[in-house]
């Protein structure tokens, strides 16, 4: 799958370079001060992916969310077809459901960038509220995103706008998903955005959260969730 290479190859190339450090030698009354140096280990022939930090904002997860365990192949896909979850409604947007179990999948979990999610809550947008109010934000409409690499701040800047020529930006990705997402653009990959809460044009809007992945995958999320799998745990038994 072309699209899960490109996600790991982004992964692999944003991972900071391990350093090990030699144990200095016991001083004696006249040895002279041992600067400590520093080396940098040949890269490893296998791949682990490391994870972005978390956003800041991090809630407490309630029973009805995937916990956080430790197993990062839990979202990997089958063989040749897609992650095993979609997204359905919860509370005032949209919220990515797991298949087999009907857990929620909290937007921080650490292991959705290495199925080639990316769940964002948009940055900046306190900055640019008139933009945000004349855009359409409303959960599941499409968003763009725009590569800024001359951005003064940060050359990895993934801005955010509206489905429209010429919208204005609302926010920036964090700058954590901002460093895999743009090796991933400039990659040559498509990466399409949708809404995952925000508002309808003309009414103020005070967060905006987005999902953006490769066409193929938004398409598997925004599908119709069987209705034989398990159900949505937050909505009780049947």
């Amino acid at each position: 799958m072309a699209w899960l290479e490109r996600i790991l190859g982004a992964l692999r190339s944003s991972d900071p370079p391990a350093t090990t450090t030699q144990t200095p030698q016991p001083r004696t009354a006249s040895s002279a001060p041992t600067r400590i140096p520093t080396a940098t280990p040949p890269t490893p022939a296998t791949f682990t992916p490391s994870y972005p930090v978390a956003d800041d904002d991090d809630e407490p997860q309630p029973k009805w969310y995937v916990p956080a365990d430790g197993d990062k192949s839990r979202f990997t896909a089958p063989v040749g077809g897609m992650p095993p979850l979609h997204l359905i409604p919860y509370q005032d947007g949209l919220r990515l459901c797991e298949d087999s179990t009907g857990l929620l999948v909290s937007p921080n979990d650490r292991r959705l960038p290495g199925v080639g999610i990316f769940v964002v809550n948009v940055r900046g947008e306190t900055y640019y509220k008139a933009a945000c109010k004349a855009g359409d934000f409303s959960p599941g409409v499409s968003v763009r995103l725009r590569r800024e690499p001359d951005n003064p701040y940060d050359a990895n800047a993934v801005a955010i706008t509206a489905d429209a020529d010429g919208a204005p930006v609302i926010g920036y990705v964090n700058k954590q998903k901002a460093r895999i997402m743009s090796r991933i653009i400039d990659g040559g990959a498509v990466l399409e955005a949708i809404s995952l809460r925000g508002n309808r044009a003309g009414v103020v809007t005070d967060q905006v959260a987005i999902l953006a992945a490769e066409p193929e995958l938004i398409d598997h999320l925004r599908s119709t969730r069987p209705a034989t799998f398990p159900r949505p745990a937050f909505m009780g038994p049947r």
